[in-house]
């Protein structure tokens, strides 16, 4: 039988200096928060990004951010993923 696969992590560093690791997502949690977001490509990115910091981040934090800073950390996700996740 098969392993899992271990994940991808990244550091993602706020320009006030704050860091959260970022794991690479899994299909699971991609159909997940896409079924949770439906059209919303700011609740897809913040449900999975919830997911990619297993919980560090949260929605309070991230409704918190300056539009610029959640544009960078929701570029992660595709980074991660190599897909354009309006597509």
């Amino acid at each position: 039988m098969l392993k899992s696969f271990d994940k991808e992590t990244k550091t993602f560093t706020f320009r006030d200096g704050q860091e959260v690791l970022l794991k690479e997502p899994t299909l699971l949690q991609i159909q997940s928060a896409r079924a949770k977001a439906k059209d919303d490509e700011i609740a897809l990115a913040k449900a999975l990004l919830i997911d990619m910091s297993d919980g560090e981040l949260n929605n309070e934090f991230l409704d918190s951010l300056p539009a610029r800073e959640f544009n960078r950390l929701s570029n992660e996700v595709s980074t991660f993923i190599g897909i354009d996740e309006k597509d």
